[in-house]
């Protein structure tokens, strides 16, 4: 696993530990499914550990990585804002949880966006193809609630083709 891997997963399982912390601060809502997930993620850690896997590729590749993740991360950031101000709030007013939801889900958004990063090779982090790269990026983050709803709704319609239709019943011969 590449070190800026390592650092993705030790950041999100620091946030996991600030939530877990925040609601044994609130006392009341339910604290064994998150302990339970903050105990799995140490374990990945562990188990991924930088020096426990090969890494590959070049410096330039990861700075693409990081600016690309940095520029989802922004289009986030940026649809929360947007979002309040199309409710006609005059003040942004922050609530922790609501920010942070499309950070917990940016791993899910960023899978297809590596991808296309990793085949946009040529030339260094600053190349024309991407920047292109970085606003799709930025694009799938502003865009992150619907990224999720047509995830739901093709799974939805793959499910629905490999379930078996009900047998019609054959009308009365007598």
């Amino acid at each position: 696993m590449s070190d800026l891997f390592a650092v993705i997963l030790t950041v999100s399982l620091a946030l996991l530990v600030l939530d877990l912390a925040y609601r044994v601060y609130r006392k009341g809502s339910r604290l064994l499914p998150t302990a339970l997930v903050v105990v799995a993620a140490g374990w990945v850690v562990y188990a991924l550990s930088p020096k426990a896997v090969q890494t590959r590729g070049s410096s330039d590749e990861l700075i693409a990585i990081v600016f690309c993740y940095a520029s989802m991360v922004f289009g986030m950031m940026a649809e929360y804002g947007y979002a309040q101000a199309e409710r006609g709030n005059k003040k942004l007013e922050f609530d922790l949880m609501s920010f942070m939801m499309p950070i917990f889900a940016s791993p899910i958004v960023f899978i297809p966006l590596l991808t296309l990063t990793s085949e946009v090779a040529i030339g260094g982090a600053f190349t024309r193809p991407k920047l292109m790269v970085y606003l799709v990026a930025f694009q799938n983050g502003f865009f992150w609630k619907s990224f999720f709803e047509q995830r739901c709704a093709e799974a939805k319609s793959a499910t629905a083709r490999t379930e078996p239709a009900p047998m019609e019943r054959a009308p009365n011969a007598a």
